[in-house]
């Protein structure tokens, strides 16, 4: 029977192997495809409508919260392919969830109605967030074939995006971050 650092040692080489497999690929067939330029499109575009777009005295504050949306959610798609609940192809860089809405459009997008129109209930925007992610975002990547939900149904995000964007609302609004 073999002991534990052996099994750990043979699941890495798997792993290592896999990794290799798969970064081959992204060179072979994903890097300079036209869904490929799809996500460095959006990429750009959401450096440069948040550049344009943003207020400088609360630049600092969104960009903190933009900050924890992009790590909450590329946390939550970096579980759902593990577990293989959905899968996304044509990464923008290697071994990444899917950066160009993870780590660029969903903050982006957060942070501006943060920004604008603050006098809208948090609830509503939530819920706007949420229906126009789960049901024209979603379904678009799929259609694209950026995304593939395996074991996932379009209307379960909606209150994960919900909860994201009200944790973000109510971070935004902190004076004070103190842990204790």
């Amino acid at each position: 029977m073999e002991n534990t650092q052996e099994l750990i040692e043979k699941n890495d080489a798997v792993l290592r192997q896999t990794y290799d497999q798969q970064f081959q690929i992204w060179l072979d067939h994903i890097v300079f495809t036209w869904r490929w330029w799809i996500g460095v499109i959006v990429i750009l575009i959401c450096i440069g409508v948040w550049i344009w777009l943003r207020k400088k005295g609360y630049s600092d504050r969104l960009f903190y919260v933009g900050f924890f949306v992009a790590f909450t959610a590329t946390f939550l798609d970096s579980i759902g392919e593990y577990f293989g609940i959905w899968g996304q192809q044509y990464e923008v860089f290697p071994a990444f969830a899917y950066l160009p809405w993870d780590a660029f459009m969903l903050p982006t997008i957060i942070m501006l109605l943060l920004l604008f129109k603050p006098h809208i209930h948090p609830s509503l925007k939530a819920l706007l967030l949420g229906a126009f992610t789960s049901f024209i975002g979603l379904p678009l990547m799929t259609w694209l074939d950026i995304y593939e939900p395996t074991n996932w149904r379009f209307i379960y995000s909606l209150p994960i995006q919900v909860v994201i964007y009200l944790l973000a609302h109510f971070f935004s609004r902190r004076k004070h971050f103190d842990l204790l």
